[in-house]
């Protein structure tokens, strides 16, 4: 049985599934992921409206996207242009938030750098990973 990973993108640096799970295809991987992405959403949908859980295959090849505003149902009430507006403006919001994480880590990377070169103490590492990229 492959074993099939996933990522959640969250517009803060996300979380990746190091082990996977072995399920018995991509369909099964798909549905296995809807489940957890409702799971996730349930009773918190306006926070985690902007989500989306990716799948990726054992060679770590993507095989489904799942944003969370697509299967929430408290959007079901809407016209079908309005939610897919809300679909766009939740998917812009991830990009948004993961362009400042992005960027908050660039400068913690180079206030490492700087302090580094200067020989004084430095961040080497936050919440597992290394601070400067490449070391």
């Amino acid at each position: 049985m492959p074993t099939y990973t996933f990522k959640l993108h969250d517009g803060g640096g996300g979380l990746e599934d190091e082990t996977g799970v072995n399920l018995a295809d991509e369909h099964d991987a798909v549905r296995y992921a809807h489940d957890v992405a409702c799971e996730l959403m349930k009773s918190r949908e306006l926070e985690t409206r902007c989500w989306q859980l990716d799948v990726h295959a054992a060679g770590g090849e993507r095989i489904c996207e799942i944003p969370f505003a697509s299967i929430d149902p408290t959007l079901d009430h809407l016209p079908a242009d309005w939610r897919s507006m809300m679909e766009t403006i939740a998917e812009r919001r991830r990009l948004l938030g993961d362009a400042l994480h992005a960027a908050s880590v660039t400068v913690q990377e180079s206030r490492a750098l700087v302090a580094r070169a200067r020989g004084k103490p430095y961040l080497a590492s936050r919440f597992g990973k290394t601070t400067i990229r490449g070391l």
